[in-house]
């Protein structure tokens, strides 16, 4: 593997995308993008279906690289192939008793038993509660992200006999989050949304599976797929969209009642762009803000077209 390269491949409906990052100083450079469609029977509803034809579209994605030797990145499960939760243990607890743990007590926050999943936890930084001071200071708050045994050996197996090394998988979810982090730091609001003590939202428009997330600092603390996105046939794909963003505030409002949201952010989006953001404005009471990760790329360097930043985000994993 060259040095300070970096390479992501994301799963979806919409096909394999591949990522190729080089850290040059303090900057980055797209050294190679590539796509390979997938034939409809592969992912269904965002859920990987037939790993043999996932391992032959692996196969011809490796082909199109063109590089000799296992090609080492990053992959990322289509979300509807993994779980997240968020869990409390005590400030005080090791993080390998975290883990431990966890194999006792995953099916309480996860449809998964420790015995039938992998899993792994990551500590967050999480707005508890103002006036539960003793929460704060005694606990920390976890990501926990897991997928089943069946399902990731069947995944692995297809990878590495298409001649890659998977250095990492995780959810597209965290994946696309971590995209955003990127973005030129000059973007409307991003600054003011990081440091803020409030929450902001972002919303990924996918080829048939969106997402929309809560951040909090440079954490996600909420996340939330929509079964919709840019190829679904519906002439009312604007409003459906406004209607889950306005429903997943009201459900957000009642569950952290004490945590404000004072922005969105709309990512991944082209065509939609404007349409959407006009029709949210009256729909949310905070700022709606475009933002594209790519613009941090010179012109040459950015791909066509939407679905890129789940492979970014990935290639990213090692580098903030």
């Amino acid at each position: 593997m060259r040095k300070n390269v970096h390479c992501g491949i994301s799963i979806s409906g919409g096909g394999l995308r591949y990522v190729e990052l080089k850290k040059e100083g303090t900057s980055l450079k797209c050294n190679a993008r590539a796509k390979v469609f997938l034939p409809k029977e592969v992912i269904q509803m965002e859920s990987v279906i037939d790993t043999e034809a996932l391992y032959l579209a692996l196969k011809k994605l490796k082909k199109k690289i063109g590089r000799f030797g296992k090609v080492k990145a990053a992959f990322g499960i289509p979300m509807r192939d993994s779980h997240e939760g968020f869990v409390d243990f005590p400030r005080n607890m090791p993080f390998d008793e975290v883990i431990k743990s966890l194999h006792w007590q995953l099916d309480q926050y996860l449809p998964l038993t420790a015995e039938k999943a992998y899993y792994d936890a990551v500590e967050i930084d999480f707005p508890f509660p103002p006036k539960d001071s003793n929460q704060r200071e005694s606990f920390r708050k976890y990501l926990v992200i897991a997928s089943s045994k069946s399902f990731i050996d069947k995944i692995m197996k297809a990878i590495t006999s298409a001649g890659f090394f998977p250095t990492a998988l995780e959810p597209t979810s965290i994946a696309l989050f971590r995209s955003a982090l990127i973005s030129p730091k000059d973007s409307e609001g991003l600054a003011d949304a990081f440091d803020s003590k409030e929450g902001y939202l972002s919303f990924f428009l996918g080829d048939t599976i969106s997402l929309i997330a809560l951040g909090y600092k440079d954490d996600g603390i909420f996340y939330r797929p929509v079964m919709l996105g840019r190829k679904t046939n519906s002439e009312y794909l604007v409003q459906n969209i406004v209607k889950e963003i306005k429903f997943t505030v009201d459900y957000l409002n009642g569950y952290y009642p004490y945590l404000g949201i004072n922005r969105l952010f709309l990512i991944g989006l082209t065509k939609l762009a404007s349409e959407l953001r006009d029709a949210l404005k009256s729909a949310v009471a905070f700022p709606v803000t475009l933002l594209d990760p790519w613009k941090n790329f010179p012109l040459k360097e950015r791909p066509r077209g939407g679905g890129w930043e789940a492979p970014l985000g990935l290639a990213l994993r090692d580098i903030i």
